[in-house]
């Protein structure tokens, strides 16, 4: 098994290091540091004394120079870590109280996800040992008995993912205006697990007060091996589907929550869009793969949306009516209900934008549900390049008691494709008849 040291080096203090890692010594050797209890760890929370100390795999760090991060009073993130053993809680990324003031982490290091704290717990360390200085080391025993402090490869077993070059699945062509496909399958139960676990780690940032992004970057330092190759998996298997490879010209995968929502206000409580919005204009097709099941709302609303078993009957005069209010709607510059009805823009546009919240909250037009491990795609440009009023779109508020949690690709034409109209529309329709669309 591989050890973490307690061990103290000659020339600097080395507590809870890894057996493998290196440590470069220089000057004198270090005194042998106090010993603290976890009565005595207590009195150093900035409140009772002013100082600020952290114990973390048997180290004791002096934060006090983060008082913004640490104190309660100051509205820090981790105040609840001052003075208490955060080793369970940051291995495990979790504040809850239940974690904090442990160092067992025997259970962790024993599930499937063990990779990821290990990850977890070698990254904080490092940040620790960077940033703090160490000014004592924690007793081992607690009024709970002895505290884990190793970390044995035998029980951390590889995360359980298939190969991420695998073929994308069965495809269900859903409509054809807009152009809308799903894949059931598409992710398995275990890859959207350790999906939902990056989509929450530190980076993320609120998007409103009812959603929240992180970008998932492929380079990202924080991604195990395994992650990185299952975030350049499910890029590929994307490429494949939506027509071309990710590139430079687009922005990385986009991990999104979206919590419950009280119940009562419109259906779709972010307003609807297309996905040129948030000035994206060159966006041509989205994919949004499903992390986790939601059993009541928390479906993807397309108000304009028909089943492709319906086509062949014409439209009615509700949804023609519907269809030329999306249209004036985008020939206003208008990609986003929420700029005419929240921020005043193009008010005379305010009849189109109602008549399209009030449709979404009718239930027309098509709702995808939110399954865990399935992907919708849908194009928001046809096959003449220009954006399909059809492709509107709003997220369904999640009921209470659920979470949607989503992984999301903007599909964007390459820069080279962007030289002439002639040249998007060429690209938008090969992509188009690549999955099969309708050249409509």
């Amino acid at each position: 098994s591989r050890h973490v040291s307690s061990g103290w080096e000659s020339g600097r203090c080395a507590v809870a290091m890894p057996a493998a890692t290196v440590v470069v010594t220089s000057g004198p050797p270090c005194p042998d540091p106090p010993l603290f209890t976890h009565a005595d760890l207590a009195v150093y929370d900035g409140v009772h004394d002013p100082r600020i100390y952290i114990a973390f795999r048997g180290a004791i760090f002096d934060v006090s120079e983060r008082r913004d991060l640490y104190l309660a009073e100051q509205g820090g993130t981790y105040a609840m870590l001052a003075g208490r053993d955060a080793t369970r809680a940051l291995t495990k990324m979790s504040l809850k109280p239940e974690d904090v003031g442990r160092s067992d982490v025997d259970d962790l290091l024993a599930s499937e996800l063990a990779d990821l704290h290990v990850k977890a717990a070698d990254d904080w360390f490092a940040r620790f040992q960077s940033t703090y200085a160490v000014v004592g080391r924690l007793s081992c025993e607690s009024a709970g008995g002895p505290q884990s402090m190793e970390v044995h490869a035998t029980v951390k077993p590889a995360l359980a993912l298939p190969p991420p070059m695998r073929a994308p699945g069965t495809l269900e062509r859903l409509c054809d205006k807009p152009c809308i496909y799903r894949i059931r399958g598409f992710l398995t139960p275990m890859e959207c697990k350790v999906l939902r676990r990056m989509a929450t780690g530190p980076g993320g940032t609120i998007f409103s007060e009812a959603k929240i992004r992180d970008g998932l970057r492929l380079n990202d330092a924080r991604w195990a091996p395994e992650e990185r190759r299952l975030l350049k998996g499910v890029e590929t298997r994307l490429g494949w589907l939506l027509g071309t490879p990710a590139h430079k010209d687009e922005v990385e995968l986009v991990g999104t929550v979206t919590p419950p929502c009280p119940l009562g206000g419109p259906r779709c409580h972010l307003g609807l869009h297309v996905d040129t919005n948030g000035n994206r204009e060159w966006r041509y097709a989205t994919a949004i793969c499903y992390l986790s099941d939601v059993s009541t709302g928390g479906r993807t609303v397309f108000p304009l949306a028909r089943l492709a078993s319906d086509d062949r009957a014409p439209p009615s005069d509700d949804e023609v009516e519907l269809a030329e209010a999306a249209q004036r709607l985008l020939d206003a510059g208008i990609d986003h209900t929420d700029r005419v009805l929240l921020n005043g823009q193009c008010p005379q546009r305010r009849a189109d934008a109602e008549i399209m919240v009030r449709a979404a909250c009718e239930g027309r037009g098509i709702g995808v549900d939110a399954e865990e491990g399935a992907v919708v795609l849908f194009w928001t440009r046809r096959g003449d390049g220009s954006i399909d009023p059809y492709s509107w779109h709003g997220g369904e508020v999640v009921g209470a008691g659920c979470q949607k949690w989503t992984l999301q690709k903007f599909k964007e034409a390459p820069e080279e494709e962007r030289v002439s109209p002639e040249r998007l529309a060429a690209f938008v329709a090969r992509t188009r008849r690549q999955i099969g669309c309708a050249k409509s």
